[in-house]
């Protein structure tokens, strides 16, 4: 029973980790139809500017959302203006922010060079810490990361539902004609949205620094799995991301103790596969449907 219990634990941190990392990308794809490679980018520069704050300035690690949080809210703020700017169309988006993820890694590259960067154990209390609930023992770091899941993720549905800016954007992405006839500033609205989108990475940037041994391209292997959560989802919803991300955690921690902890990722993936076929549009519906021509 321990074994279980600890099982469900530990699944249910890794979603909060999925969660917060794929929120941001599921409400710019669903909202602002950009299917933005360059999140994982935003993410691992935050990771970075994390360590570098934390391993030469001796800042807390956790501290420093003060900075990757504006960062990231900064960055995706840019790329907004950047593609509503120039009318980039969805499939262009994907071509352009993956042209900026591999600019993002060259000179990210050029900075940090290729080696391990770590932020020193003594510095990093939340790594080798962790949270005992009678049998079950799960990591502080995770802990703290399912925390800002749940406050990031139901924050970000309540701005959707029951804000004017949150009616605003689901009229427009519903019906663009009759918003924008009764005054909906779309490029307004959308800026708000992206820079959600971008602070959400920042946050995640700074678990991951906390979490990881940086690489540039450590970041690479998160990319099927955040995508994996996006789709079963729902596009712009954030209730579904958490559910999806509970799906994905649970598979990778069952699989991880009872199986090959090789295989976690792959039996995630398989998952998705899986439910793709028999659920095209996901495990949850999106958020907002758009517009029928």
């Amino acid at each position: 029973m321990t074994v279980l219990l600890q099982t469900l634990a530990t699944g249910v941190a890794l979603a909060g980790l999925y969660s917060i990392f794929a929120i941001g990308l599921s409400l710019g794809w669903g909202l602002l139809h950009t299917i933005n490679f360059a999140h994982f980018s935003f993410v691992l520069l935050s990771a970075y500017v994390t360590y570098e704050l934390s391993a030469t300035g001796g800042w807390d690690p956790l501290t420093t959302i003060v900075v990757t949080v504006p960062l990231g809210a900064l960055l995706g703020l840019g790329l907004q203006l950047f593609v509503t700017t120039f009318k980039i169309d969805v499939f262009g988006t994907l071509i352009v922010t993956f042209g900026l993820f591999l600019m993002f890694e060259a000179g990210m590259a050029m900075q940090w060079s290729a080696d391990l960067r770590r932020i020193p154990a003594e510095l990093n209390p939340y790594f080798t810490s962790a949270l005992v609930i009678g049998p079950i023992r799960v990591s502080m770091l995770l802990a703290i990361s399912t925390v800002m899941a749940l406050v990031t993720c139901l924050g970000v549905w309540w701005l959707l539902q029951h804000t004017a800016t949150g009616r605003g954007i689901r009229a427009f992405v519903q019906e663009p004609e009759m918003a924008a006839a009764f005054g909906v500033n779309y490029r307004s609205l959308a800026l708000v949205i992206a820079g959600i989108g971008g602070a959400t990475a920042g946050l995640t940037g700074t678990v991951l620094g906390m979490y990881l041994s940086l690489t540039p391209t450590i970041i690479e292997v998160w990319i099927a799995v955040v995508f994996a959560v996006v789709l079963l989802g729902g596009l712009a919803n954030p209730i579904g991301v958490m559910g999806s991300a509970f799906v994905i955690g649970m598979v990778e921690s069952v699989t991880r103790q009872f199986a090959d902890p090789a295989l976690a990722r792959l039996a995630a993936l398989v998952v998705l596969i899986i439910a793709l076929v028999f659920r095209p549009e996901g495990l949850f519906k999106r958020l907002v449907e758009e517009a029928r021509e």
